[in-house]
């Protein structure tokens, strides 16, 4: 078997040195790219700050919530130990299995919530990303770009590539705030 050693490292001292095909050059010329960082809109822009508030309210309420259920299924646990001398066996059992049913039913109740809120969540930051598609595919057209990539694909790039700022100012204008709703129970 005969291997042909020379072409391979043609091609790579072409493109090490920079040279390319005329196919190559015409594609790289064609690439203009800009570069926005989503994690930074997520953050800084009015609609995903309204968000976050919503999301620590909610937090708060729920630990309140917890807590309360909490403290209502100790004080029947209580209650229920002290009748356990008092009532019959079966009497005892029947109490026993309607409190584990109460203490069931809560914790689905609680799960459930906690359930209902992340997909108001995500419908919330659905919107924010609706919100988004526009004004990115208005800044590719006025930039005369065909790409955007998020800030954590980019490795190293020039800062007027960012249009970061931009698109926060002009979401802001767009989504000033988004309301995170509970879905509505059928």
């Amino acid at each position: 078997m005969h291997f042909n050693i020379l072409k391979p490292l043609a091609v790579m001292a072409a493109l090490f040195l920079g040279i390319s095909t005329p196919g190559a050059m015409a594609q790289t010329a064609a690439a203009n790219i800009l570069v926005v960082d989503m994690m930074r809109i997520q953050e800084q822009s009015s609609a995903a700050k309204a968000v976050q508030t919503q999301i620590r309210d909610y937090e708060t309420k729920f630990q309140a919530q917890i807590k309360g259920a909490e403290e209502k299924i100790k004080a029947e646990e209580v209650g229920l130990k002290q009748q356990q001398t008092l009532l019959a066996p079966d009497a005892f059992d029947a109490k026993r299995r309607e409190f584990e049913t109460k203490v069931g039913a809560e914790q689905r109740r609680l799960q459930q919530s906690q359930q209902d809120f992340q997909a108001a969540v995500r419908n919330a930051q659905s919107t924010l990303l609706k919100a988004l598609q526009p004004i990115l595919k208005e800044l590719l057209t006025a930039r005369g770009a065909n790409m955007i990539v998020d800030r954590r694909m980019v490795m190293v790039s020039s800062d007027s590539l960012d249009v970061t700022a931009t698109v926060i100012e002009q979401l802001n204008k767009k989504l000033p705030s988004i309301k995170v709703e509970m879905p509505k129970k059928q």
